[in-house]
């Protein structure tokens, strides 16, 4: 007998479990979860909303530019530890709750999402052109 295969992300409703998953994932994290526990006791209700809105735009094209996949208020450190933490975990909640396309694009926006934010805090040098 074999186990029934994991829905893919399909509904509104996936959406909330996946970020649900996510965040329970989060909160015990010894290196996120003092973080995202900051944000919680100002913005969390709002960051939430905000997330879901993204997710369910990117991954059930629903439309809109309301969301973002990381509370904005969360100021993770420059260090990529912290987006490959995130990564890991979000990676991680899509897995152990659904298989399928839509799962798979989740898991690619999530890598993509952690690479721009790695890339953005990355320090910029500045170089003059000089003519000898």
């Amino acid at each position: 007998m074999t186990a029934n295969p994991l829905p893919d992300i399909r509904t509104e409703a996936d959406i909330t479990t996946l970020i649900n998953t996510f965040y329970d994932k989060v909160g015990p994290d010894e290196l996120l979860g003092p973080l995202f526990r900051a944000d919680a006791q100002v913005h969390w209700p709002q960051s939430l909303v905000t997330m879901r809105a993204f997710w369910k735009r990117v991954l059930l094209n629903t439309g809109g530019q309301d969301g973002w996949p990381l509370p904005s208020s969360v100021a993770l450190p420059s260090t990529g530890e912290h987006l490959q933490r995130w990564r890991q975990l979000f990676l991680a909640a899509v897995e152990d709750n659904f298989t399928g396309p839509i799962a798979e694009s989740a898991k690619a926006v999530a890598q993509e999402v952690a690479s721009r934010f790695e890339y953005k805090r990355q320090p910029r040098t500045l170089f003059s052109l000089q003519n000898n």
